[in-house]
């Protein structure tokens, strides 16, 4: 997609300032925060015993941290294909360090292993006998139901949109199907499924606000990160001059809230029958994740 005769930032700045806002009123109407869950609910499963329960939220959050942690500091880095601002011109990239922390694919695993973190804190204490805090009945449905709106977002655009759009360029996807990149792009959402079976909380559809909050957050950061830190936008189609941006912003944010939608349909599927909600997230798990490098011709770079 070019750029037209007029960048498109301004545009593209009253959509996602229109979403922002309009979410934020929601949250702060409806009432949404206010409304906790019980213990039960938050720290117990009706298919596994609390300590399985408590074991398999610890497992998840630190698999987010040394997942984290391996990206920020593994010396060898990696490569990518970002725009450059100035340049506005697509082109390999090396890198490595903190700054590869910086694409949303990793600030999703973050809020993923947040949401665990949260959650296994609220067994923990179950378990030890305590009572919950409010924060925590509060938080961790709203984080749950957030973070796997975002990994089903983040696997398919890995798997239908960047992999064949990399290709297409002629550009090597091999730093696509890294350990790492597979854990984040495929063993999110398996990982999240199973999550959804077995918990106790309920999908309230009012979340559906702090997905789209969360994704404006990371678009003004993609801006900062490209003005201000990097010079690159991590995805070309993030840039916001583009004369299709607008819409590109607002296709986004509307798949986005269409994938909160499916997380509503699982949850309340898995509460009829947990073997038919285990069943259909098998199969759109099995259909949206990518485990292997597609054939590519010779010559990629």
């Amino acid at each position: 997609m070019d750029y037209g005769e007029r960048d498109k930032g301004p545009d593209t700045a009253l959509i996602t300032s229109i979403f922002l806002f309009s979410s934020l009123a929601f949250i702060s109407l409806s009432g949404v925060i206010g409304d906790h869950q019980s213990q039960e609910q938050v720290a117990e499963s009706t298919l596994v015993s609390d300590e399985a329960l408590l074991f398999f939220r610890f497992f998840c959050a630190g698999l987010s941290l040394v997942t984290l942690a391996w990206v920020a500091i593994d010396p060898k880095g990696s490569h990518d294909y970002p725009l450059y601002f100035e340049e506005r011109v697509v082109r390999r990239r090396d890198v490595s360090g903190p700054t590869r922390l910086a694409p949303y694919t990793m600030w999703h695993f973050a809020l993923f292993g947040f949401s665990f973190a949260v959650s296994a804190f609220a067994s923990w204490i179950n378990i030890s006998g305590g009572v919950v805090p409010e924060w925590a009945l509060v938080a961790s449905p709203v984080l749950f139901a957030s973070s796997y709106t975002c990994a089903l977002l983040v696997t398919c655009v890995i798997s239908f949109h960047i992999i064949w759009d990399e290709i297409g360029k002629g550009h090597s996807v091999n730093h696509l199907f890294k350990w790492y990149e597979l854990v984040m792009h495929n063993a999110n959402v398996a990982l999240l499924g199973i999550a959804l079976v077995i918990n106790g909380m309920d999908v309230d559809w009012r979340y559906f606000a702090f997905p789209i909050v969360f994704g404006v957050a990371y678009v003004a950061w993609a801006a900062v990160y490209a003005n201000f830190i990097s010079g690159v936008f991590i995805y070309d189609f993030m840039d916001y001059r583009k004369r299709g941006a607008p819409l590109i912003y607002l296709a986004l944010l509307v798949v986005q809230t269409s994938f909160f939608g499916l997380v509503i349909f699982l949850d309340r599927l898995s509460e009829w029958s947990p073997a038919a909600g285990a069943t259909a997230i098998l199969l759109i798990t099995a259909i949206i994740t990518t485990l292997s490098e597609p054939e590519q011709p010779d010559g990629n770079d």
